[in-house]
């Protein structure tokens, strides 16, 4: 089967101690990465585990407004909450590697606009199954819960 919707994505990172300055290839951005002072960082900006997090609930934003535009409901806002728990076994060098360190995904999204209940129970289904950075949690084994509720 052709991947007829691939597209790339690219970033370069620079690391000279702290922070990481991440640029991502051709647009404007420019990201800074760094890790608290009590665990070594200067605290000039959010860690890579809170970026995941923050992509994870822009990608659940983003997907539910194109599921609302496929059957036409407006939303006024969505407010979305997640926790992530992860194993830090391998990042800290007490086990060999990271594979099946993310265990679980607390996601809690109240949706306000002129939807049914009913409705932000579909569009939370159709989120949940195709916003690719869940879909990648899940295939590593990450358990999932997931509620959408009219607000």
């Amino acid at each position: 089967m052709e991947n007829t919707h691939l597209e790339t994505f690219k970033a370069k990172a620079q690391g000279k101690g702290w922070p990481t300055k991440v640029t991502i290839v051709d647009t404007e951005w420019t990201l800074k990465l760094d890790e608290p002072i009590e665990d070594g960082g200067s605290n000039t900006g959010p860690n890579p585990m809170q970026f995941f997090i923050a992509s994870l609930a822009g990608c659940q934003n983003e997907q539910a407004q194109v599921v609302a535009g496929e059957f036409n409901w407006e939303i006024k806002q969505i407010d979305i909450e997640i926790e992530i728990d992860l194993d830090l076994s391998g990042f800290m060098g007490e086990s060999d590697n990271s594979n099946g360190s993310y265990k679980n995904v607390r996601l809690k999204a109240y949706v306000s606009g002129e939807l049914s209940d009913e409705n932000v129970k579909i569009m939370g289904n159709k989120v949940d199954a195709r916003c690719p950075i869940l879909s990648l949690l899940r295939s590593s084994g990450c358990k999932i819960e997931s509620k959408w509720t009219k607000k």
